[in-house]
């Protein structure tokens, strides 16, 4: 993990630099993490493209400005977060604001994916469905960002605007809901939180 945010950030200061290879490989390196992060907000493709496609034009043009920029990631979450909250907002045709907080953000457990004995398959996939329905748009992308993306409890907070002590509180919250699901459950209630959370969490986001 350490040798890829170093070779992340070797590749943001090439492109800084205004070396047109790493450009591209930067845009080849986010795209598809960008793309499935905007497909969580929305099924619109052309919307999610465009987002991407509008925040990596303007790093390029506005690149001299970036070398105070040493959290690749989160500042690149960031703006593309940024940009596609705004175009959805727009998008509504209401002069009304809606909060970050009321955008819904999508996650679905794959049945195949799901690390459970086969003989319960189905009903515990139903159960995740359920948990995973009952949390927050602002839970589920903490979520997302903990277990897909491997980021810290600071990166998290930096991208959704709260203090890294509401963070551990959101994610802790959603954790709580969907460890509730499996109460019944004697052998997986007895489970430590983080290794309950891993097994039934990380397959959650292809």
């Amino acid at each position: 993990m350490q040798h890829n945010q170093e070779s992340e950030l070797a590749l943001w200061e090439a492109f800084i630099s205004g070396k047109r290879d790493a450009y591209a490989d930067l845009y080849r390196v986010y795209h598809s993490r960008l793309y499935n992060y905007g497909h969580k907000f929305t099924a619109d493709t052309e919307l999610v493209e465009d987002c991407i496609q509008e925040i990596f034009i303007h790093f390029w043009m506005n690149r001299s400005k970036l070398s105070g920029v040493h959290t690749l990631r989160s500042y690149l979450f960031v703006s593309f977060r940024r940009r596609i909250l705004k175009m959805m907002q727009d998008n509504k045709h209401s002069s009304a604001f809606i909060p970050e907080e009321n955008f819904d953000f999508a996650i679905e457990a794959s049945v195949d994916q799901v690390m459970i004995n086969k003989e319960c398959l189905y009903e515990r996939h139903i159960n995740l469905k359920n948990a995973l329905e009952k949390l927050t748009g602002r839970q589920k992308e903490a979520i997302f960002f903990m277990f897909y993306e491997n980021m810290s409890y600071g990166e998290i907070a930096r991208i959704l605007h709260i203090s890294k002590k509401a963070t551990y509180k959101l994610i802790g919250r959603a954790l709580a809901e969907l460890r509730s699901v499996y109460k019944q459950n004697s052998v997986l209630w007895m489970l430590p939180l983080p290794v309950l959370a891993i097994s039934l969490i990380l397959s959650f986001f292809y």
